[in-house]
């Protein structure tokens, strides 16, 4: 039809249906090709195969199934075309629908049996087909499993590669690589893939046999696409993308201890669900493959896909973080504050001095003898203790050779013989308060950057929010939150050690802010990983003995378990007791202006957490009489009011049901009287039948 000039752009409206879809502007051959170029998101060109097996042997592209193939084309050009022709879409909405449409192919392709996709087609996904592939999508808050089932997939790759690979390449590559059989206590914790623990070392081996290892900035790793093109061979974008890397695949070296203390478990185990907003996406993009009936093509039945556009999945109950004793996280933040104030600038000197006397004597750190080392470094360092380089290699035998027991290794970087491990528990120490104090993800505090974490005033931290956007599409959205002087000058340490290095040509230019010096290396300093970071954590931990429980595991803290941290220290505020060091960091703050500064900052779960938290700390202690109404709650689920026999993650777990069923409320009363403005922690309870 030929419109006028005036009305050309309502032109794509009256185009045939099938030439708008076959002339998407990103692809870049011929629709009816069965290999597809393409550019959406990305600079370079991608690829799509269409030559995939199905479930009985044959090949998408064979004759047979035309109908089926050019049903996923259209569908997969239909994701964008509307928005293409208009020009009415940025290019990350585009990209996403993209990418979504993509999964939704992958997942019909990877699961061709359960479908019966050769024999039935399209045509052929019913309804509990559909809500099917709603529920496995939205199951996990990660693509890589709910899609692509990673781990389980990996985990059966892997143990078939080691039996297929001969055993005598395999004992070979241990003796060569010993490294390959030491695991960390930390990757044994996690461990999320369905190999024993005694096989990983055979495994790794065999991936190392075959080429799939490699160096990255976070380590020896296994490459996830090479193993990818295997595993998601009979599929369009699974077998090119990037998937996680499981940590118990990287490969450290056989020199630590691991931890002091088997671990307290940081979470249930359970993991999060897919958002709302998500899942309505990928709902969206299921039903549009209803736009094919419009082309003639085989496609789910219009009531079928009305069904499961209003699907809602079943919920499941959605792990979380364990808590940690409030008065764990207060005294470990209170030492952290003193060793910085007694200890940190001498420290960082110290690593200073080291680092410009290798570069000066063009000699690597691990080379320099115990008796150089406390020249270079020092009086006031020989004096806090510090002995020798690192407590590894050499330094991991006593006064006869003889090698250190694990008492005596935790000894001695108690009382600062080593200096790397001293500095890596400093770095924790910063890393503690920082992450206290500024509740944010641990992927944003390793990506804060020495150069630029801090504006020019010096009272705000400047970081990248993780959740601002899509991290494939697009850049994340930069956020300043303002930060405690006493952290400021914790960071301002670190940025100094930073720019000393960079002046003395010890490093070529600033780091990320936690840039750490490696036990295992001669690097000056390096950027770390989450495990490193974690690392720097146990460290600290096993530094100042945080907590061991009765059944003898230490509280090892994690930056998502200080997030409430700022909460508890303001609850506590008005009765810290011996707290003084945490008390004077709120000073004399307009308390509302702190509270209102909290409810900004966290989130609606957090912030419940550490309400329940300190309730149930408060009540486990004895302290019933500033509870009254709620006791009778309480008295009623457990048939007592002797709370202190009464676990406390129980009492907080059904405080914060309580909360959500809007039985109970807990908030700040602020009073003003003549001594000032002071407030108390108030539980409302709105509903006296438990």
């Amino acid at each position: 039809m030929q419109l006028p000039p005036e009305l050309d752009f309502l032109g794509p409206f009256f185009d045939e249906p099938t030439m708008v879809l076959r002339q998407s502007d990103w692809l870049l051959n011929d629709f009816d090709d069965n290999h597809w170029e393409y550019v959406m998101d990305t600079k370079e060109p991608k690829h799509l195969d269409w030559n995939v097996a199905l479930e009985d042997g044959t090949r998408l592209i064979d004759k047979q199934h035309r109908d089926l193939m050019n049903g996923l084309k259209y569908y997969l050009a239909g994701s964008t075309a509307l928005e293409s022709q208009l020009g009415t879409a940025a290019k990350s909405t585009r990209s996403l629908g993209f990418s979504r449409a993509l999964h939704v192919i992958d997942f019909l392709l990877l699961n061709s049996r359960e479908f019966q996709l050769a024999k039935y087609g399209l045509a052929g996904l019913g309804k509990d087909s559909l809500k099917l592939i709603i529920s496995e999508i939205s199951s996990v808050n990660d693509t890589a499993e709910s899609l692509y089932a990673w781990s389980k997939r990996l985990s059966l790759f892997c143990l078939k590669l080691t039996i297929d690979t001969d055993p005598r390449e395999i004992e070979k590559t241990l003796e060569k690589w010993p490294e390959l059989s030491f695991i960390p206590d930390e990757q044994k914790d996690t461990n999320t893939l369905d190999i024993p623990i005694d096989a990983i070392p055979r495994v790794r081996a065999a991936l190392q046999v075959h080429g799939y290892y490699r160096i990255t900035g976070k380590g020896y790793v296994p490459n996830s696409v090479l193993i990818s093109k295997d595993i998601y061979r009979n599929t369009l974008k699974g077998r090119f993308v990037d998937k996680p890397t499981p940590e118990i695949f990287r490969i450290y070296n056989s020199f630590d201890f691991g931890r002091e203390y088997p671990p307290m478990p940081v979470t249930t185990g359970k993991r999060e669900r897919m958002g709302a907003a998500t899942v309505n996406g990928y709902k969206r993009s299921l039903y549009a493959l209803g736009n094919l009936h419009e082309l003639g093509l085989p496609a789910p039945a219009a009531a079928d896909l009305v069904s499961v556009k209003n699907y809602i999945p079943e919920p499941t109950t959605i792990g979380r973080f364990r808590t940690v004793p409030s008065s764990v996280i207060f005294s470990t933040v209170r030492n952290s504050i003193e060793l910085h104030i007694k200890h940190g600038k001498k420290i960082i000197d110290a690593w200073c001095k080291v680092s410009f006397y290798c570069k000066r004597n063009q000699i690597s750190a691990s080379k320099i003898s115990d008796e150089t080392l406390q020249k270079v470094v020092g009086e006031e360092l020989r004096e806090l203790g510090v002995r020798t380089v690192t407590l590894t290699h050499r330094g991991l035998t006593g006064e006869h050779g003889e090698r250190l027991t694990k008492a005596d290794y935790y000894q001695r970087i108690r009382t600062n013989t080593g200096l790397i491990e001293l500095v890596r528990t400093y770095i924790g120490a910063v890393q503690l308060v920082v992450g206290a104090l500024m509740a944010r993800r641990v992927g944003e505090l390793l990506d804060l950057n020495a150069n630029d974490c801090l504006d020019a005033g010096e009272k705000w931290l400047v970081f990248f929010n993780r959740k601002s956007t899509y991290r494939i599409f697009g850049t994340r959205q930069a956020e300043a939150r303002p930060i405690e002087p006493i952290a400021v000058s914790m960071i301002k340490n670190l940025i100094r050690m930073q720019k000393i290095l960079e002046r003395t040509k010890c490093i070529p230019e600033t780091k990320g802010l936690f840039a750490t010096p490696s036990v295992h290396s001669d690097a000056v300093i390096a950027n770390i990983s989450t495990y490193q970071y974690n690392q720097n954590l146990d460290f600290l931990c096993d530094y100042f003995e945080t907590e061991v429980t009765q059944d003898g595991k230490r509280y090892y803290i994690r930056q998502h378990q200080l997030r409430r941290f700022f909460a508890l220290l303001f609850f506590y505020s008005s009765s810290f007791g011996g707290l003084e060091t945490l008390q004077w960091m709120l000073g004399h703050t307009d308390a509302k202006h702190v509270w209102h500064y909290i409810t900004e900052s966290l989130d609606g779960a957090t912030l419940r957490g550490a309400k329940a938290q300190f309730v149930a700390e408060n009540i486990h202690s004895g302290d019933i009489a500033s509870y009254e109404n709620l006791s009778t709650l309480l008295k009623s689920r457990y048939g007592t009011d002797n709370f202190t026999m009464v676990d406390t993650e129980e009492l907080e777990d059904y405080l914060t049901d309580l909360m959500d069923q809007g039985s109970i409320e807990i908030e700040p009363e602020f009073i003003e009287d003549n001594e000032g403005q002071h407030f108390r922690m108030v539980v409302k309870v709105t509903e006296l039948s438990a």
